[in-house]
């Protein structure tokens, strides 16, 4: 007699209880802390690459794996690491003295020579173009294209800090006289002698650093300037979207990316800098002079708890936006992003000039 009295007495409170349950769980998922993974080591990151579901980071003198909850260290090298693509099943590695292949299968590496530079080049550049084809650039010896099993020579420019591929199936090299830019079977240079379209405010280009909009931000040792994606570029490009530098004098640019209605974050040695959208056109970077007068602010943001300063940042195909440090590896959603940036006074008012 005593169930069925307890059933009566409980069967009005049922809807209330449930709204209390689903509030409590609905708070537990709000609480749930963000994805951060700690990395063995506190090594300066080089890469975060995706190949299907699989996830690897590469240090300066390791490769780690995700697997679970995290990163897995499945390989260390005696020489430094300084830049790494991901072809298939193959991680590619380019350090100070030379390139390495490593099969995802066994990570054993194995070293490939260049022709001419032997085995043990400084490797200074090293990425995937649109087509899936491996370049690779050695410092003092020119750039490099993997075909058909061995590497032939593609620019004999001996000065290379670095190179890197956009989405329009260009390839561009970090020089120290110029910008190469290879489209189709052309060369391109672009310098600060340069005339009309191929011009650029200086002749040393430190890095370049492509977005995830098909943005190319190239950096250079008294400028930073960038070639938008192609169906952004005006008519002429006689004056790119230029600036002297990014939040202030000598601070140096890691890596950026762009996030769908936010606008272009920057991974920096100040912390992480936002450029909001409004406006939306890249050209409110006014072109450099002596005299900087900025049109935009850009938005400093917060260390996010644990996850250091950035160096690496990426956004994957699932728009999630991953922040690679020596501290770690933290992940966020477009909707975690949006709530972090805007929940602190940076975000609503002190900025920092461009």
């Amino acid at each position: 007699m005593l169930l069925p009295r307890l059933k009566l007495f409980f069967a009005p409170l049922r809807p209330a209880l449930l709204s209390v349950l689903l509030l409590s769980l609905a708070g537990t998922i709000a609480a749930r802390p963000r994805p951060h993974y700690a990395v063995a080591g506190h090594e300066t990151p080089v890469a975060l690459l995706h190949a299907g579901k699989a996830t690897y980071l590469v240090t300066e003198r390791s490769v780690f794996r995700l697997e679970g909850a995290q990163f897995v260290r499945k390989a260390q090298t005696a020489q430094a690491i300084q830049c790494a693509a991901l072809a298939d099943t193959v991680l590619w590695l380019g350090t100070r003295a030379g390139v390495l292949r490593l099969n995802t299968a066994t990570f054993r590496p194995r070293p490939v020579a260049l022709p001419e530079a032997g085995a043990a080049a400084n490797i200074t550049a090293l990425f995937r173009d649109a087509r899936g084809s491996v370049w690779v650039g050695a410092n003092g010896y020119g750039v490099f294209r993997w075909a058909n099993g061995a590497f032939t020579q593609e620019l004999k420019t001996p000065s290379i800090n670095g190179g890197a591929a956009t989405a329009d199936s260009s390839v561009w090299i970090a020089t120290s006289i110029g910008l190469s830019h290879k489209q189709h079977a052309d060369w391109t240079r672009y310098n600060e002698e340069g005339v009309a379209n191929q011009e650029i405010p200086d002749n040393i280009v430190e890095k370049l650093l492509p977005d995830n909009a098909g943005n190319l931000w190239v950096v250079m040792s008294d400028a930073i300037c960038v070639f938008e994606a192609a169906g952004q570029r005006g008519a002429a490009e006689a004056e790119l979207p230029t600036v002297k530098f990014l939040g202030r004098p000598g601070n140096e640019v890691f890596s950026v990316a762009a996030l769908p209605g936010e606008g272009r974050l920057f991974a920096t040695a100040m912390g992480l800098l936002l450029l909001p959208n409004e406006p939306a056109s890249l050209a409110s970077f006014a072109p450099s002079t002596d005299k900087v007068e900025p049109k935009r602010l850009l938005v400093p943001l917060p260390a996010l708890p644990g996850a250091g300063n950035p160096v690496l940042i990426e956004v994957d195909k699932q728009q999630r936006l991953w922040l690679v440090s020596t501290e770690g590896v933290t992940v966020l959603t477009a909707k975690e992003f949006h709530r972090f940036a805007q929940a602190h006074p940076t975000a609503k008012g002190a900025a920092a000039k461009l």
